[in-house]
């Protein structure tokens, strides 16, 4: 193997001429802060218009960057991950790694070494500890005590060792003072996080999580659950000014709690407190903290616990009113889990069922308790509850398919059938057709033949404008997609011509008769990319030439490139001042 050297050249390679020179600018004036050089990993916070995180790799094929800010968020190498490049190079104490691959010279370097033999003159670890170890062995002991008072001065880490060992309860050693602030400054950054930077954001409230996680080995417990609940707290706070389209909000609360339950699992806390504190801080949440903290708290609270968990959590449901149709106003819904999880842990099924059944007030009240007797394979009482639903609320669905899995494991396939086709006949949709077709078995030709009837009578394109066409319903969509699924792709184009369907289908639809017809895939790709092209963002441009790709490789093969490049000059022309869709027909090599 052979050394990678980091160099400004690999980093000017990665990032285009205006990033390269705004991101040296952005380090020599000291922009660049909170550098963290961890093997052949470094992160930072870059100040730009705002603080943004930045995480570098090195990797066998190169250095690559990750970057909150919007440019960096599409995938790019900004001037922020230029500058954290640069300010890595200047470090005169980062510590050096191994990986493999090749090198790249030039400039000043920072050498990340492959695994194999140290270069010549270089003295292993080993060997500087017992260098350091006979030096210190021989310092007077008011030099040792200064050199531990200034060094521990900038670790709270060491400084709490330190007072643990001096006879300081483990409890109040550790200052948290410095954590508590880094997760304020990751959590609380002071503006609305949006889509393209919401995944940087996440990825610094994780790495102060697990700096946190880290004092439970360290022999801080009390400071970690103390840290943990704090990030609870600023998480919650925080939640309306980010954008958790992809549930990071989640993932970080979910860390937090288990940073928690670790922590109180190494301590010898007040069981009766932390049971107040569970309860307390669920009630009081609005995004279902320590909501699931039963069962995973019961060996840390014990008896004496969950005794007064249980008092509270009791207490609670019974100060509840009674039910109002699907109401969850007023806390209900956590106050109402709470007890259905403490039942469950407690009494198994028949507790849980009890609780389930005291507010009925609709059909899917109905349905969770026949569901749980469902799983437990207690079919018989499952009818029961569902006829019952059946009976007392306007139709559900999700009762009568539950039905039909009792029926067909009770051996009556009939019912099941029959219950099946009015959920189909009520609601036209793939799922229902298939869950009808694996019940009926040999007998499902007639069933086809009515499900056919119905979905050909749908309303076609144009004919109906209370749906969009966008939506699973529009024109013959479900019709076109049963056709699919059972392999009859011509038939499905067909229904498609004659009644339309939504647009995801079209495309789906060519690409499968591409090669026999490929006129008809250019078309719709031709029309899928004008859609992504309205979008007006980089990765719909994107997409979008991507679909133009495509369909110029089927035009290649079908002898009709001349007019379908036109067609693309025609396209730039008509989109001239989208300079970012230019760059991607650019990078797609199309003309």
């Amino acid at each position: 193997m052979v050394a990678i050297s980091v160099s400004e050249p690999m980093v000017s390679a990665v990032a285009d001429p205006g990033s390269f020179q705004r991101g040296r600018d952005y380090f020599l004036s000291g922009r660049v802060r909170e550098l963290k050089v961890d093997g052949v990993a470094v992160s930072a916070i870059v100040d730009g218009g705002r603080a943004y995180r930045v995480r570098l790799d090195l990797t066998p094929t190169g250095l690559e960057g990750r970057c909150n800010c919007p440019f960096g968020a599409e995938g790019f190498f900004c001037k922020h991950c230029v500058a954290a490049a640069l300010a890595w190079l200047d470090g005169e104490d980062a510590p050096i790694a191994t990986t493999a691959g090749k090198g790249t010279g030039g400039g000043k370097k920072r050498t990340v070494k492959s695994a194999g033999k140290a270069k010549a003159g270089t003295k292993s670890k080993g060997g500087r500890d017992r260098r350091l170890r006979n030096f210190l062995l021989r310092q007077d002991g008011p030099w040792l005590v200064e050199e531990l008072l200034r060094a521990a001065d900038s670790d709270p880490l060491l400084r709490a060792r330190l007072e643990v060992a001096a006879g300081v309860d483990a409890g109040d050693a550790f200052d948290n003072r410095h954590l508590r602030s880094r997760l304020e400054q990751a959590v609380d950054v002071g503006y609305y996080v949006d889509y393209r930077e919401a995944e940087g954001y996440f990825w610094g409230i994780e790495e102060v999580l697990t700096e946190v996680a880290k004092l439970i080995g360290e022999g801080f417990p009390d400071a970690a659950r103390e840290l943990a609940a704090y990030a609870l707290d600023l998480l919650e706070s925080a939640a309306g000014l980010v954008d958790d389209s992809d549930g990071g909000l989640r993932v970080a609360i979910d860390r937090a709690e288990e940073i928690h339950l670790e922590a109180c699992s190494a301590s010898a806390l007040d069981p009766v407190s932390l049971a107040e504190f569970l309860v307390e801080r669920a009630l009081r949440s609005e995004y279902e903290v320590f909501i699931t903290a039963v069962p995973d708290y019961v060996p840390v609270l014990g008896p004496t616990g969950m005794a007064r968990y249980r008092e509270l959590v009791e207490g609670a449901w019974n100060a509840l009113p009674p039910k109002q149709g699907s109401d969850h106003g007023s806390g209900r819904f956590t106050v109402t889990y709470l007890m259905e999880r403490l039942a469950e842990c407690e009494g198994g099924t028949d507790a849980l069922v009890e609780v389930l059944s005291r507010d009925v007030a609709g059909a899917y009240d109905i349905l969770r308790i026949a569901q749980r007797l469902h799983e437990d394979g207690r079919d018989a009482e499952a009818l029961e509850w569902v006829d019952r639903g059946l009976s007392d609320f306007p139709p559900d669905p999700r009762l009568r398919r539950l039905a039909a899995e009792c029926h067909v494991r009770t051996g009556d396939r009939g019912k099941a059938q029959d219950l099946l086709w009015d959920n189909f006949a009520e609601s036209p949709s793939v799922d229902a057709y298939i869950a009808l077709r694996k019940v009926a078995g040999k007998r499902f030709t007639r069933w086809r033949d009515r499900a056919m009837d119905v979905l050909r009578d749908e309303p076609a394109a144009g004919q109906r404008t209370d749906l969009p066409p966008f939506s699973d319903g529009y024109g013959h969509s479900t019709l076109v997609e049963v056709l699919l699924w059972e392999g009859d792709i011509e038939g499905a184009w067909e229904a498609a011509v004659a009644g339309g369907c939504r647009f995801g289908l079209w495309l789906q639809l060519a690409r499968a008769r591409a090669d026999a017809h490929p006129g008809d895939a250019i078309v719709v790709l031709r029309a899928a990319a004008e859609l992504e092209i309205e979008k007006k963002d980089r990765r719909s441009y994107q997409e979008a030439a991507s679909l133009l790709t495509e369909a110029r490789t089927l035009a290649e093969g079908s002898g009709h490139l001349d007019e379908f490049d036109a067609h693309l000059r025609a396209l730039r022309t008509t989109h001239k001042a989208k300079r970012a869709l230019r760059e991607e027909l650019d990078l797609a090599g199309l003309p």
